[in-house]
């Protein structure tokens, strides 16, 4: 089965072209695995005039509606790579540093091997570009680790968001529970936009720890208002 690239965009052509579209859609010519899930018109003439050799799809208005659309579109236990349009490297451990990855493609296919040995339907990476704090992980783990949402990788179960803020969590507790695992290469990672939208984030939070409050062991408030959280490795269902 092929592998599908899903890259939600909206508004954000220039962010697109400098980063995700020529850092890595073109740097390692994944072009005709990728489609653009794109939300007006305005929108799709400029990405088209930028790439056209990308497909687009339109989608509804609104981050959290797109990642439900791209999960109704691809059909069930297709293999998805989601990306964001920020995205500037792909990185892997080598000893005691960062180099970037040669084959990105290969990757993501060593993922999904991975993924289905253990019976894992989504899969993703170290959240931060980090040697000093990968090198001390286990190159991969299936317990309960957060999967960031600016890169990852699933076999689709049209599992339905509904916490706009803090999506990538829910995506990541919503697999584990349904397959009590989840895959993370924690010697590759990336680099992408840590920005957040800081009152979509705060507000969304006391909703997240209201419905999954047993999955979490740590809440952490930062320094611009937004949160995150340590997850439970292990949780009994």
């Amino acid at each position: 089965m092929p592998i599908f690239i899903a890259v939600p965009t909206y508004d954000r052509v220039d962010t697109f072209k400098k980063k995700t579209y020529t850092k890595i859609i073109q740097k390692y010519k994944l072009e005709k695995y990728t489609t653009l899930f794109i939300q007006s018109e305005e929108d799709a003439i400029k990405y088209k005039e930028l790439a056209p050799e990308l497909k687009q799809v339109r989608s509804p208005k609104g981050y959290l509606k797109t990642l439900n659309f791209i999960s109704k579109y691809y059909p069930k236990n297709a293999k998805v790579v989601k990306m964001d349009d920020d995205l500037t490297k792909i990185k892997k451990l080598q000893g005691s540093r960062l180099i970037d990855v040669n084959d990105a493609y290969a990757l993501f296919n060593k993922t999904f091997g991975i993924m289905t040995n253990v019976g894992a339907n989504i899969g993703g990476f170290y959240p931060i570009p980090n040697a000093g704090f990968m090198k001390d992980r286990k190159p991969i783990t299936t317990d309960l680790r957060f999967i960031v949402g600016s890169l990852y990788c699933f076999i689709n179960k049209n599992i339905k968001l509904t916490i706009d803020g803090k999506s990538d969590y829910e995506l990541t507790i919503e697999y584990f529970k349904r397959d009590g695992k989840v895959v993370r290469l924690n010697h590759y990672s990336m680099r992408y936009d840590y920005s957040d939208n800081t009152e979509k984030s705060g507000r969304d939070t006391q909703r997240f720890i209201n419905k999954y409050n047993k999955y979490i062991s740590k809440v952490s408030t930062h320094n611009n208002g937004t949160t995150s959280f340590l997850l439970k490795k292990s949780v009994d269902e």
